[in-house]
């Protein structure tokens, strides 16, 4: 009794010592009566005893009041003799009963639980089953499951997502083996059914599992995206086949409302029963006598191997070598056209036989007798083969194979075509984030791609469905001052004679008038090249020129065009005093001066705060601005040097989000070739960002080991050697201020669009 502390956790029990407990007090309520009747007669009251009795209740322990407490507390046991005989089974097997906690405890860790998981998973928990002979049932109940730690509302979930791949399974082998059977419209509709309820039924268990909170599960994704994709052309086939029987009409009524609304929510359309009936004129023949031959028996059985069914059969399932027999004996070529007038090379991609459809495209050439013919569309859903291969799930090497050599062959209305759905083949794969065929396209069919992207339907704009929006840069936060002793910002006020003491460097700002710019500031070499490794390059080698209007021998170096006197002004400002108070910077609110502030930090590689100070201001003018400035920004942000500059992503996809939204209106006056150069570069810059970390921030790397904008804080103790090193570390790959000023008026930003507008917020 001492080993039952006076506690209401009593009424629980341990389940690591039920057994035997259980089983001790069983026994003692099972002995003798007159035994115990007989020990109770012989009972006295021995004082002694009393007060052994009362000295133990004085030291807390159990007396036999606290044994009827125990009584009643054990015979409050959860289980029942059928749960208790179900654990003592299970522990015998506890090897494999931990297979499955651990099976549930690695699913629990995933954040996308798939299918062969589940299987695994209910697959542990059937061989545990299996072994010890228990009802499934009993491993349900809550007392059973809590002492055990089994898994069970968890392992019932999984159960119904393996049971609905299951029937998924056998509903598609059977829809696959229709395409090759006898025909019966009975048993098509009755597969097509299957197909449809099994694939609701994977919908509603995924559906449920997420649904349920219990870990285990509730990342459930069993593929229900690519089980899509390949559920609607087998769908069309069937349906195809129905019509070749002539029994669509009495198939569509086997069809309840259910089946018939996920039917259009799959966008399958149904046949038009009256397309196709029409007969085809006699041909004009003479008159000839007719000749009776005889019956040739080996011709016969040749011609019963080459039945057209076997071929199409073959076509469905990809049997090369009979479709390699019926090309050899010439009984088909590429313009040979099914019942619902689809070619053999049309099926061969539909289900997705690629090595099959390379062997049409090399046995039957387009454009040569029985050649295939490139401008097939589908008479009901009106796609064409471009917009099958984009359809193609996965869309794999020799499916852009295929594209490449059908895009080559197609004529110029095909690329133009819109399906049933007002969709061209660009647009689907805008849709489904494919990327080759946009690159493809932009960088070999200009023109075309032109006209495809710049138009009044914005079809770019569809990626907005997938694009995050663009997250914020760093903040930025002014750094201090220097010092008050440290007066740097001094030496640049004049002397009494007008001069600046100790001025060895001159800066030309500004857009020029009659050759001269319009601008000039005076600075020092120490300062400037402590902050500016491209400058430290430069200064470097640069020899001084007389200045008679200034007095003083310097090195003249000619500012970006494209950067103003403000500008320019604000960045010597920092130089000089450490910092910028952005109060009284007053063209932070003007897009345009943000824009040459970004273009200066870039091409100098001027100080870290000032970049920030760009990014911040940029990022939140883009949206209100001209698209221009938008152009300007991703051009900057993507040149060769700062295209894998993750500082820069923020902005690099703001603006790449600005032009997207105006690519249809902004990009009509300019040529195909810079269009698509453009448009290629923002591709690329959408596609590393939906596909790498789509849902995490870009990380800012070690400000001064990685940046190329990091400078020393402590500007007094770096040494010209110092600072000799830190340019060597930045790996310069030209010298842009020693380049002619015709070189740098070469750097033109991408072409001005007449008549831009002004865009929405992100």
């Amino acid at each position: 009794a001492d080993c039952f502390p006076k506690t209401p956790a009593m009424v629980r029990v341990d389940s690591s010592r039920v057994d035997d407990e259980w089983l001790s007090m069983k026994e003692a309520e099972h002995q003798d009566e007159g035994e115990a009747e007989a020990a109770e007669a012989t009972e006295t009251k021995d004082p002694e005893a009393e007060a052994n009795v009362a000295e133990a209740e004085e030291n807390g322990e159990k007396t036999e009041k606290d044994e009827s407490v125990l009584d009643k507390t054990v015979l409050s046991d959860p289980l029942s003799d059928e749960e208790r005989e179900v654990l003592a089974k299970l522990r015998q097997h506890e090897t494999e009963v931990e297979k499955v906690r651990s099976a549930a405890l690695e699913l629990r860790s995933k954040t996308s639980q798939s299918a062969v998981d589940f299987r695994s998973f209910t697959e542990a928990a059937q061989q545990v089953e299996d072994s010890t002979k228990v009802d499934p049932e009993i491993l349900q109940r809550d007392a059973v499951s809590s002492q055990l730690e089994w898994p069970a509302k968890e392992l019932k979930l999984a159960r119904v997502l393996v049971a609905a791949l299951d029937a998924w399974e056998k509903a598609l082998a059977k829809g696959k083996e229709q395409l090759t059977a006898a025909p019966s419209s009975a048993v098509l509709g009755e597969s097509i059914t299957a197909l449809l309820e099994s694939f609701q039924q994977m919908q509603l268990a995924q559906k449920e599992a997420k649904a349920s909170g219990y870990s285990a599960v509730q990342h459930a994704d069993i593929g229900l995206t690519g089980k899509e994709a390949g559920l609607r052309p087998l769908l069309e086939a069937l349906l195809d086949k129905a019509q070749e029987l002539e029994q669509l009409e009495s198939f569509k009524a086997q069809l309840d409302e259910v089946c018939m609304q996920m039917l259009s929510d799959l966008k399958v359309q149904l046949p038009d029963p009256h397309v196709g009936k029409t007969e085809p004129p006699p041909l004009e023949t003479e008159d000839v006598p007719t000749t009776v031959e005889a019956t040739d028996p080996a011709k016969e059985e040749e011609d019963e191997h080459l039945d057209p069914e076997k071929l199409w059969r073959a076509v469905h399932t990809g049997d090369e070598p009979i479709v390699k027999a019926f090309v050899a004996r010439k009984a088909c070529d590429g313009t040979l056209r099914d019942a619902s007038g689809h070619s053999i090379f049309w099926h061969a991609i539909s289900f997705n036989h690629h090595s099959l459809a390379q062997y049409f495209w090399e046995s039957f050439p387009p454009g040569s007798p029985g050649g295939i013919e490139v401008d097939e569309v589908h008479y009901r859903k009106g796609d064409t083969l471009l917009h099958l291969l984009c359809l193609c799930r996965p869309f794999s090497a020799e499916a852009a194979a295929l594209f490449k050599r059908v895009a080559a062959k197609a004529p110029p209305p095909v690329f133009q075509k819109q399906n049933a759905l007002g969709l061209t083949f660009l647009d689907i794969a805008i849709d489904t984030l494919n990327f080759w065929v946009l690159t493809f396209v932009l960088k070999n069919f200009q023109v075309p791609a032109k006209a495809l992207l710049c138009n009044s339907r914005a079809p770019l704009r569809r990626l907005f469905k997938v694009l995050r929006p663009p997250m914020a840069p760093q903040v930025y936060q002014a750094p201090g001052p220097f010092p008050e002793h440290f007066r740097v910002a001094a030496m640049l006020q004049q002397d009494p004679s007008g001069l600046v003491p100790y001025a060895d460097v001159a800066f030309d700002v500004g857009p020029e008038r009659q050759g001269v710019a319009t601008g000039r500031f005076l600075a020092h070499r120490v300062v400037v090249v402590a902050q500016s490794p491209v400058l430290f390059e430069v200064l470097e080698k640069m020899p001084l020129t007389e200045l008679p209007k200034e007095k003083i021998s310097a090195a003249l170096i000619r500012v970006d065009e494209r950067i103003s006197q403000e500008v320019w002004r604000s960045v010597l400002q920092f130089m000089y005093q450490g910092t910028i108070a952005v109060e009284h910077c007053s063209y932070l609110k003007d897009a345009g001066k943000c824009v040459e502030l970004l273009r200066a930090c870039l091409l100098y590689k001027l100080p870290e705060p000032l970049l920030h100070l760009a990014l911040s201001h940029v990022f939140q003018l883009l949206p209100s601005s001209s698209p221009t400035h938008a152009l300007q920004v991703f051009a900057l942000c993507t040149s060769d040097e700062h295209i894998n500059n993750k500082e820069l992503s923020s902005v690099r996809l703001g603006a790449a989000w600005v032009l997207l939204h105006q690519a249809h209106i902004m990009f009509v006056d300019i040529e195909a070739p810079d269009l698509c150069e453009i448009l290629s570069k923002v591709v690329r810059c959408l596609e590393s960002t939906v596909f790498e970390n789509p849902d995490q921030p870009a990380v800012m790397e070690d400000l001064l080991n990685y940046s190329f904008h990091g400078v020393p804080q402590d500007i007094l103790s770096q040494t010209l050697s110092t600072t000799r090193r830190v340019a060597g570390h930045f790996q310069t790959k030209e010298d842009m201020l020693s380049q002619s000023m015709a070189s740098i008026s070469s750097m033109q930003s991408w072409p001005n669009p007449r008549g831009a507008s002004r865009v929405v917020m992100y």
